[in-house]
């Protein structure tokens, strides 16, 4: 595979999965957890861990660089021929579902987003999904090509969705009222409800933070890697924390928080960025923004897909999954099943609700890529290896990600809870069938 992405590049693959049209959606759905600028919390809490998080796949994609992220983390650590196997499988196992989820995420929110320019998009449910399965095709015909290619397309989103996020802040501070933007009508109890509240509010911000770890799975594909990728991880959260408490605050200060709050699923709440700058600079300004939104949102998806089809890829090239995944195309030298496969998986996925699908895919990956992961990292530790890069107040890190983790997955709701639990059954069930098969771990004849 070709190295052609150097820090630039890994940072914009980071940020325009990471930013998507995610943050302008959910900001209704973060005041209706924490109202008023409690919201804030919420937000800040989806940075701590993240960057936490983030220094976990820093110190890991240190270690083992290459394309593939946990898959190749939890086989090397847990052992190639012993429980990493199993380990791994899994891990790909829940990765199909949540690369689906996530990218078909940006299909929908891109749909819903567009009635606001386009309001025939919002006549029926099958308008809106035709729209969110075009996205899903434009961006397949976007990623399938050679990653140098790539690399600039990437760049060039990157700046779009940053100056989108910038642009919505400016308009927003250009006329603001703080006090607004501040005023709770009671005192904060610190209690279980507000750490509840704290909780699905997480779920949230954790679903616009995903992506910081993008780099990660494309490896081989970028240059200096031991270097690069723990640079582009950090550099990442911190950039995307400063804009999303900004853009939250911006908003709170133009919008009535209120409002948006007794109703997350009305057009005022959905289309608060929008609202916020047509109030300070006009209608016109706010279409601008929409359509810079919905560019965004492309971003995120071509960003998604383009990282997320290296995972299978690299299992396939180890012998772990389905051989086709390992073809790469002939004269772009990229892994082109692997696109096609979950590129063309996101379509019926993308005519699924999206509180449902943020949910399930934040459920469906916390046990076998966060968890496992940080227990993953406490393992390489103890056995006195000293991965390149190494952070700081080590053990902390881990255990606030850790928490952050259990409290986001607790409070995705039952029906959350159920899915990532049973896809992850069904994957134990799938994978003791195949390794009896095969002869592997833990059906191995002894040596």
């Amino acid at each position: 595979m070709i190295r052609g992405i150097d820090l630039r590049g890994a940072v914009a693959v980071n940020v325009i999965t990471m930013i998507g049209i995610g943050p302008v959606i959910t900001l209704a759905l973060v005041l209706s957890y924490l109202g008023g600028p409690l919201s804030l919390i919420g937000w800040i809490a989806g940075a701590l861990v993240s960057m936490c998080d983030g220094l976990v796949w820093a110190e890991l994609s240190s270690r083992y660089p290459g394309s593939g992220g946990t898959y190749v983390y939890l086989r090397e650590i847990f052992g190639r021929e012993g429980p990493g196997r199993m380990l791994a499988f899994l891990f790909n196992w829940q990765f199909v579902f949540f690369a689906t989820l996530t990218i078909a995420s940006g299909y929908i929110g891109f749909s819903s987003y567009a009635v606001y320019l386009f309001p025939i998009a919002g006549s029926s449910t099958f308008a809106h999904d035709a729209l969110a399965v075009g996205m899903g095709i434009l961006t397949l015909f976007l990623v399938y090509r050679r990653v140098t290619v790539a690399e600039r397309l990437g760049f060039a989103l990157s700046v779009v969705a940053l100056g989108t996020l910038v642009l919505i802040i400016a308009a927003c501070f250009s006329h603001p009222d703080f006090h607004m933007a501040f005023h709770l009508d009671k005192p904060v109890v610190f209690g279980l409800g507000f750490l509840g509240g704290v909780g699905q509010a997480l779920v949230v911000t954790m679903y616009d933070y995903a992506g910081y770890s993008q780099a990660a799975l494309m490896g081989d594909e970028v240059k200096d890697p031991v270097r690069t990728i723990p640079r582009s991880i950090l550099i990442s959260v911190a950039l995307l924390a400063v804009l999303y408490v900004l853009l939250q605050l911006a908003v709170n200060a133009v919008v009535p928080w209120k409002s948006i709050a007794a109703d997350p699923n009305s057009s005022a709440a959905q289309y608060a960025a929008a609202t916020a700058v047509a109030h300070n600079w006009g209608p016109w300004a706010a279409n601008v923004v929409v359509f810079l939104i919905l560019v965004t949102a492309l971003a995120a998806a071509y960003g998604g897909l383009l990282g997320f089809a290296r995972v299978p890829y690299a299992a396939a090239l180890d012998g772990a999954f389905l051989k086709p995944f390992a073809t790469l195309h002939p004269t772009g030298k990229f892994p082109s099943v692997s696109v096609l496969v979950i590129g063309l998986l996101t379509l019926p996925a993308a005519c699924l609700p999206l509180t449902d699908v943020i949910n399930w895919l934040t459920a469906g990956i916390v046990l076998i890529q966060a968890i496992a992961q940080i227990v993953a990292l406490a393992v390489l530790r103890a056995r006195g290896e000293t991965p390149p890069f190494r952070m700081w107040l080590y053990p902390l890190p881990p255990l606030v990600a850790l928490v952050g983790w259990v409290l986001l997955f607790v409070s995705s709701g039952l029906g959350a809870i159920a899915f990532g639990v049973a896809t992850l059954a069904a994957g134990c069930v799938v994978y003791f069938i195949t390794a009896r098969v095969q002869r592997v771990w833990p059906f191995a004849p002894h040596a």
